[in-house]
């Protein structure tokens, strides 16, 4: 039983987390939005009705995100509440289990929903353009950690 328990657990807390890594909205959101919006415009060439388009996906987005992250939260709440010594534990685990999928599925669906409706905004040199910038985020944030790291300021 006990590694009934321990798998179980595991399990919970592998899918729970597989949710990912909740975003932290700080106050200033609103003024990171608008230089997320201001880069793209200036990288892209979006037009006056394109950035209008994108500002609103942009805030549809992160209004869905704060509903996932609730939702995250309260799965997690709920995992902390369950009781290993109960009879039913191991279905009321199965049972969060599957709204944590639920959960993650829905938060893939969204994102991939926010892609189609981007990349409807954007023209086919645009999502090129797009398709670069993204490809070369990585190297950029390391960039940007390593300069952090030496204490050098950035913004």
């Amino acid at each position: 039983m006990n590694r009934k328990l321990m798998t179980g657990i595991a399990a919970a807390v592998l899918t729970v987390s597989s949710l990912g890594v909740a975003h932290a909205y700080t106050k200033d959101h609103g003024a990171k939005m608008e230089k997320r919006l201001q880069y793209l415009s200036e990288e892209l060439g979006l037009t006056n009705s394109q950035q209008a388009a994108l500002k609103e996906n942009m805030q549809q987005k992160r209004a869905g995100m704060k509903d996932q992250h609730q939702a995250k939260r309260d799965i997690r709440q709920q995992l902390m509440q369950l009781d290993p010594a109960s009879k039913d534990y191991q279905l009321q685990l199965n049972s969060l289990v599957l709204k944590a999928q639920e959960q993650t599925k829905a938060m893939i669906m969204a994102k991939a929903k926010h892609q189609e409706e981007l990349y409807e905004i954007l023209t086919p040199e645009q999502e090129a353009k797009f398709a670069q910038l993204k490809s070369e985020a990585p190297q950029k944030w390391m960039k940007h950690k390593s300069e952090h790291r030496k204490g050098k300021q950035c913004h």
